[in-house]
This record gives structure tokens, C-alpha cells and sequence, in this order.
């Protein structure tokens, strides 16, 4: 498989037009719930996306990624406020509890589709015969395949903090330093 184009994200100019598909770990990073400390990361992404909105680049969400969001964010809550509560997430998810964090999760990802153009998955049985394939492989995982195809399909770069992206013969933009310096060894 072909190995990904890497570029470092503090650095990267965006241009007009250019598509952007957002990986739910940078969502996450620029509406993170509550119990997700900000860090050096969350401000990087911060400024790329402000970046990206300058150069009139396009931000892209797609199903996959907004329901990613949504569940990450509900689990990082319920293991940072309210796991000592709820000894499992489903148990979590049926409490009054949940509601609250249901909503503000909503709301950000009301924010996120408010903000971005959408792309749905187009994939056919051979996407989804690879996805299967990379994933029993352990190359990547299920919806990180389609993610890919995706980009491909669209002529999009991905936007991700994930070191799992190290194949698929795509652009990433990223700030994470495990997969700056993989594809810097390439």
C-alpha cells in the first residue's frame, strides 16, 4: 500500500478552495468536553483551523466523523466525571446524567456542521472488501479506511492528529510528532 504524503501542520499554507477533511481527534481538540484539558496540541489545531478559515480553505465533515465525535466525547466525560457513578458507559448513557453531556455534545457538533462542508462515504462492496482487509490486517482501522477513500475520492487532505495514518497514498496535515517523524524517515 502506498505510504501517505505527510505535512507539518505549523507550516502548512492553506489555499483557497483547498478541501479539508477533519479527523474527529482535531474536533475533539477544538470543542473538547470539559474533563479534556487543553493543551500545546488543542492550540495548534486552534490555529490551524483559524488558518484554514483565512485562506478560504474548506473544512469537511462527513457522518463517520460526527458520529465519532459525538461518542468520543460522551466517553472521555463519562471516564474523567462519571465513570465512579456508572460502572459501565451504557449504564452512563440510560442515566440523567447523560443529558447534560448528550446536549453540550450536540451543541458543539451542531457548531462543527455549521462550520464545515459535508461529504457523505461513497463506498461500493470493493471499499468496503478493502476496509475489512486493512482492518483484519491490523494496517488501519474500519472507518480510518473509508476516511481515506474519501479523500481520495474527493481530492481531499486529511487534517489528523492519528499515527495510524501512515498508509493510503493521500495528503495529511498533522502536528503529531510520531507521524512527522515516520514519514520524515521515509
Amino acid at each position: 500500500m502506498m505510504r501517505n504524503k505527510v505535512y507539518n501542520l505549523r507550516n502548512y499554507a492553506f489555499t483557497c478552495k483547498e478541501k479539508i477533511l477533519v479527523d474527529t481527534n482535531v474536533w475533539i481538540y477544538l470543542f473538547p468536553p470539559p474533563g479534556n484539558p487543553r493543551n500545546d496540541l488543542a492550540t495548534t489545531y486552534s490555529r490551524a483551523f483559524l488558518s484554514m478559515i483565512q485562506a478560504g480553505a474548506i473544512p469537511v465533515v462527513d457522518p463517520l466523523i460526527a458520529s465519532e465525535y459525538l461518542n468520543r466525547y460522551c466517553r472521555i466525560e463519562w471516564e474523567v466525571r462519571f465513570r465512579n457513578l456508572y460502572p459501565t458507559f451504557k449504564t452512563f448513557r440510560k442515566s440523567p446524567d447523560f443529558l447534560s453531556v448528550a446536549h453540550s455534545a450536540s451543541t458543539f457538533a451542531s457548531n462543527i456542521l455549521a462550520k464545515s462542508a459535508m461529504h457523505n462515504v461513497h463506498t461500493g462492496k470493493p471499499q468496503l472488501s478493502q476496509a475489512i482487509q486493512d482492518f483484519q490486517s491490523g494496517q488501519l482501522d474500519f472507518n480510518d479506511t473509508l476516511l481515506v477513500d474519501l479523500c481520495k475520492q474527493l481530492d481531499m487532505k486529511l487534517l489528523t492528529n492519528d499515527s495510524d495514518f501512515q498508509t493510503g497514498g493521500i495528503d495529511i496535515l498533522t502536528a503529531n510528532p510520531k507521524l512527522l517523524k515516520l514519514s520524515a524517515e521515509q
